[in-house]
């Protein structure tokens, strides 16, 4: 073979490797280079915390309530009051209401209360003779120390009234005069609604 002809099988190999590694490179990277792209941004969204914020009679606390309070019960006496229940917050809120009472001197004058709670806005009657005269809400209390309302949900800035009924029932025993409880109501939120 000719000197000339050995350089140009020389100078052909290489230009196919020069062809065939730039193939390689070609075919590697069109992924890239095969596809026109495009991007749309959404921007601005703005995520804010809720609050729940429950109060009764406007208040976060009520504090020395004597709303309910009567100092001479005999059988057949009944105290009312009516409360005004809120979610003053932007979310809503599920709230529930159960009441406390103590029996310091033992005698039970607790025990012996009858409750009632109904959807009244205003009290019938005062003084011992004082009553709510709708009909009981369903599922509430019947005698403290008991759940006072079933659960409900209030929507942000939603409000609802309850009237709260207690009763020295006309069969009270004797051994019940002078017996002093204290009553203590308790509203609470929960910003789980299940």
């Amino acid at each position: 073979m000719s000197q000339h002809r050995a350089e140009r099988v020389r100078r052909g190999g290489r230009f196919r490797l020069l062809i065939g590694v730039g193939l390689l490179a070609c075919v590697s990277t069109t992924g890239t280079w095969a596809f026109w792209t495009d991007q749309v941004t959404v921007a601005g969204t703005t995520m804010t915390a809720g609050t729940i914020d429950l109060r009764v009679n406007g208040q976060d606390a009520v504090t020395g309530y004597a709303g309910l309070t009567l100092p001479a019960m005999v059988p057949g006496s009944s105290s009312a009051a009516v409360l005004t229940v809120a979610n003053s917050g932007t979310s809503p809120v599920r709230m529930t209401a159960a009441s406390t009472a103590t029996n310091a001197d033992g005698k039970n004058l607790a025990g012996a209360l009858q409750v009632k709670v109904t959807a009244d806005t205003a009290v019938t009657g005062s003084g011992s003779a004082a009553t709510c005269a709708g009909a009981a809400l369903a599922g509430s209390a019947t005698a403290l120390g008991t759940t006072l309302v079933p659960a409900r949900t209030l929507s942000a800035s939603e409000s609802t009234r309850y009237c709260v009924q207690v009763t020295l029932p006309s069969g009270a025993a004797s051994a019940l005069q002078g017996a002093t409880t204290a009553v203590t109501l308790a509203f609470t939120g929960t910003s789980d609604l299940g």
